[in-house]
């Protein structure tokens, strides 16, 4: 992620950009600043309007003399009166002049109010072929309310709806955001929360109860809601998108902690014995989604005698000091946590990067404190923990860390999307955040939690009785019908898109589902 430049660039280099034709003769910074500016790229559009305006043909014409009309002009106030009065040698080039401002006027105001703020952010790159082609800008696909009764009435009455912080319009929790609605959804009810997609989407493990603590049953879903497998473990994760790796505490005193690989089918391919802890006394079990899993040993997430290592399914490594809470998007590095105590269901400490091969170092921040929590949704413990995709980022818990300086920045609850840059959920704003500097994204509502997938799709989701609200990888806004869905609580998106399972309240109690996308 690169910071953006602050500065407007100047109409000057704007207009002389536009004569060329061409953004190429601007600077590095100037063109990154047009691509994501609305004020500079409609002031852009309007020169090359213009341009195009005053470089058509233009005839000139050359009245006869029989079409002029000469006649005495009267003295005094007559005469005064008679200069007043157009003819036709003064009529039509004053024409002529008034339809070449109106045009001007018209090239350069037009654009302006076709990116007037509050647009949506989603058009095409002012560097991509299709733009520079076309020079024009796409229209907004930010969702208009459409009215309801109440929403009439209090308008009526002059209530209205009011604004959302950043000048995000809050839309009446029942008056739907678009009228590009989805049909009511295909959904299949699940046997439990919390749940975990698989790395490419195709599954879902389900745990029966609440979190994953304590010996339960696990089912093995496909996308359409059909058990594939079931197996009982304490906690469990993703190995790969085919293999699920199972923790079981010992039995008794002196027994054995076993962990296990399990296929699709929930048969056992693997087995891993010995005292690991990794399930009920709070440890962790982690997967890499690229075959491997890292195996806390004893100590949990205390201040001492906390490591780890790795395991492929056929040998185990050497231990490293610290926990495990997240492998970049290759399996090639490991975020790891140096706890230094916590409370309330969370744990401190500093932050190191280690090679998922050797455990050698490569990045190490004693001086950084981060928080993960210990409790909750997840493997046993559940951090939200995850690389962006050049691994130059970490987002830990909404907490955003740049791996390259060391420093980090508060930003909310979210998750990456396939360009690199992170959306959040903030202070009732969605936030589109390029590095350290972020930016609202109008598309959505305010007050709702987002989960994003790998492939770009972003569900929105609320808690007060609105319904979610779906932005695809092509950019178009749409918003989703639940039927007998009052509100939600959770909402995890599959990492293709395709399908997003939820937790939530209805008509007659809690529940828990799977919806189809595609």
């Amino acid at each position: 992620m690169k910071a953006m430049h602050s500065g407007h660039v100047s109409s000057d280099r704007l207009g002389e950009a536009a004569r060329h034709g061409s953004l190429e003769g601007l600077r590095d910074w100037e063109r990154g600043h047009v691509e994501t500016c609305e004020q500079c790229r409609g002031l852009y559009a309007g020169y090359r309007l213009t341009d195009k305006l005053l470089s058509a043909g233009w005839r000139e014409t050359i009245l006869p003399e029989s079409a002029i009309q000469v006649e005495a002009v009267p003295g005094g106030p007559a005469r005064f009166l008679a200069r007043l009065r157009p003819n036709a040698r003064s009529l039509v080039p004053a024409a002529l002049a008034v339809c070449l401002v109106a045009l001007v006027a018209l090239g350069v105001l037009l654009p302006q109010f076709v990116t007037a703020p509050g647009a949506s952010s989603s058009r095409s790159p002012i560097g991509s072929a299709a733009w520079a082609a076309s020079h024009s800008v796409a229209p907004s696909a930010t969702p208009q309310p459409v009215p309801t009764a109440s929403t009439a009435a209090a308008q009526t009455q002059g209530t209205g709806t009011g604004k959302a912080p950043g000048g995000i319009a809050a839309a009446s929790p029942t008056s739907p955001p678009s009228s590009a609605s989805l049909a009511p959804l295909s959904v299949s009810d699940l046997p439990g929360w919390p749940v975990m997609w698989s790395p490419d989407g195709a599954h879902l493990l389900v745990a029966g109860g609440s979190g994953w603590s304590n010996e339960r049953a696990i089912e093995i879903l496909d996308q359409s809601g059909r058990v594939t497998g079931s197996f009982s473990a304490d906690s469990a994760t993703w190995v790969d998108s085919n293999t699920v790796a199972a923790a079981t505490d010992a039995k008794g005193p002196g027994g054995q902690d076993t962990i296990s690989l399990v296929n699709l089918s929930g048969h056992v391919t693997a087995t891993l014995s010995g005292k690991y802890g990794a399930s009920g006394s709070g440890a962790v079990l982690l997967g890499s989604a690229t075959g491997l899993v890292a195996v806390a040993s004893m100590g949990g997430w205390g201040p001492s005698s906390s490591s780890f290592f790795i395991w492929n399914g056929h040998s185990a490594g050497q231990s490293h000091d610290g926990i495990p809470i997240g492998f970049s998007r290759d399996g090639k590095k490991i975020a790891v946590l140096h706890s230094s105590g916590g409370s309330g269901g969370n744990s401190s400490g500093w932050l190191e990067i280690v090679s998922s091969s050797t455990l050698a170092t490569e990045a190490s921040f004693p001086h950084m404190s981060i928080h993960v929590p210990t409790q909750g949704d997840g493997p046993g413990y559940g951090p939200e923990v995850a690389f962006s995709p050049d691994g130059d980022w970490l987002f830990v818990s909404g907490t955003l860390v740049d791996l390259s300086h060391g420093s980090t920045v508060r930003t909310g609850d979210g998750g990456w999307l396939p360009d690199g840059s992170l959306l959040t959920s903030n202070g009732g704003k969605i936030l589109r955040w390029q590095g350290t500097h972020s930016t609202p994204d109008a598309r959505f509502q305010s007050g709702g939690s987002v989960s994003t997938s790998l492939h770009g799709e972003v569900v929105e989701y609320f808690g007060d009785g609105r319904q979610p609200l779906l932005l695809t990888s092509g950019g178009s806004v749409r918003q989703l019908q639940l039927q007998g869905v009052t509100s939600l609580d959770d909402a995890q998106l599959a990492p293709n898109g395709a399908a997003f399972a939820f937790s939530g309240r209805g008509a007659r109690g809690g529940v828990t589902q799977l919806a189809q996308l595609k």
